[in-house]
């Protein structure tokens, strides 16, 4: 119970919300972004903030970050949100590219992830000498 009212879960939950939000509102019709591939920048973005929120968590509750298990979640989350842009939007379509900008975004945050664990733990040990 202590994780789930861990401030860096809630933060997770709350950004889950923003990508649900940005990724299944309709898009606006003259197709206008701030430079070229700008919505790949954006998928690589949310996810990797989501990621690193959900593995902060684990790091902050003191437990081991669960690397595989929270990959395969963003690549269902990956997946979802590229169906779901197919079939519940007029506007937006799925595109294979997109899910790859999101795992980039989540590997990275798994990568960043793993090196804070590192930091945390040899924090831990020298407190402990």
């Amino acid at each position: 119970m202590k994780f789930m009212k861990n401030k860096w879960f809630i933060f997770a939950l709350m950004w889950f919300g923003l990508i649900t939000y940005g990724l299944l509102r309709e898009s606006s019709p003259d197709g206008v972004s701030l430079f070229p591939y700008f919505d790949k920048v954006a998928h690589f973005l949310l996810f990797f903030c989501q990621t690193w929120l959900l593995a902060r968590a684990f790091l902050a509750a003191k437990m081991r970050v669960p690397y595989m298990s929270l990959w395969v979640v963003m690549l269902i989350l990956a997946f979802g949100t590229e169906c779901a842009q197919a079939t519940l939007t007029t506007t937006r379509d799925a595109d294979f590219w997109d899910g790859v900008a999101d795992m980039f975004g989540a590997s990275i945050a798994l990568l960043f992830a793993q090196k804070a664990s590192e930091i945390f733990t040899r924090q831990s040990d020298e407190k402990k000498a």
